[in-house]
């Protein structure tokens, strides 16, 4: 297995440069681990980002079981020194980065009021800012090679609304902006971006938001403890019909692999009409339907 943070620098430049690499972060589970595990198997050689060594170094192995090729690079994205030494170390492992996958993502179920500062703060240093940074970073490296592609994770509650996600909604919605933003600046260096944009998917971000608010759903005086528990009800019946990460990680493939990339995908296609219909809407008419539908009244 090539260890990144060893590597010599420039020490594999002279490895075959017509065989692609990549960097998806949030890569030991759910989404990032099916993507890693898909971009390999079409051939990219895959730098693994996460905060968990042990559980990247298990994705690795089965990548290379498989007879792909992986590297192994603990990231924190909130840590801005960390996001620099991850586009350094796959470029020296690997020569080039051809595509960076931001799917890092963080969630905390609770009202705006039960959040601190440095709690909201922090779900946009994982959401939007490590993302902003890493293409940041590896743009030169992109425009030195003639190009690259970006491919961002967002969610459909970056454009429907929910309660309880203003944090994480806000952060989506940001990365979604940003990326339309950056396909303008970056495009005369051939450098594309997409954003994949998933409904409800069976990962385990469900599991660990209501583990992190077991506190203020056991809390029987907080406000918000029924809405807590109608949006958990809510969305453990919406992960029963759920796509699976897999299905998320072969429409990045597609998206890094087309000719020409589309600006959006949608997964599955009724997440675009979702988005479609509730985005035509008008405001108001929308709250009517989704306080409903998240049983506020």
């Amino acid at each position: 297995m090539l260890r990144a943070p060893g590597a010599p620098a420039g020490g594999t430049r002279d490895m075959d440069q017509t065989t692609r690499s990549a960097i998806v972060t949030g890569a030991s589970s759910g989404i990032g681990e099916a993507t890693a595990e898909s971009l390999a198997k079409a051939g990219y050689r895959v730098a693994l980002a996460a905060r968990s060594a042990e559980a990247l170094e298990t994705v690795a192995k089965r990548i290379e079981a498989a007879g792909g090729q992986a590297i192994v690079i603990p990231t924190d994205v909130a840590d801005e020194a960390a996001v620099a030494a991850l586009a350094a170390r796959t470029w020296e492992a690997f020569g080039r980065v051809d595509l960076v996958v931001n799917n890092a993502g963080f969630s905390l179920a609770a009202a705006l009021e039960q959040l601190t500062r440095d709690e909201i703060r922090n779900t946009f240093e994982v959401n939007l800012f490590g993302a902003l940074q890493l293409i940041g970073e590896v743009t030169p490296m992109m425009r030195e090679q003639g190009g690259g592609r970006v491919i961002n994770i967002s969610s459909i509650a970056g454009t429907v609304p929910a309660p309880l996600a203003v944090p994480y909604s806000a952060s989506k919605g940001a990365l979604e902006s940003a990326t339309d933003c950056l396909r303008l600046e970056l495009a005369r260096w051939n450098i594309q971006l997409s954003i994949v944009i998933p409904g409800f998917v069976q990962t385990p971000v469900f599991d660990k938001a209501k583990e992190w608010g077991e506190h203020l759903r056991t809390d029987e005086t907080n406000p918000y403890r029924q809405t807590m528990l109608d949006l958990e009800k809510f969305a453990y019946d919406e992960l029963e019909s759920a796509i699976t990460p897999h299905e998320v990680g072969e429409v990045v493939v597609a998206a890094a692999t087309a000719r020409r990339p589309r600006p959006r995908y949608y997964v599955p296609f009724s997440a675009h009409m979702q988005s479609s219909i509730m985005g035509s809407m008008p405001s108001r008419l929308r709250d009517r339907i989704l306080s409903r539908v998240y049983k506020l009244v």
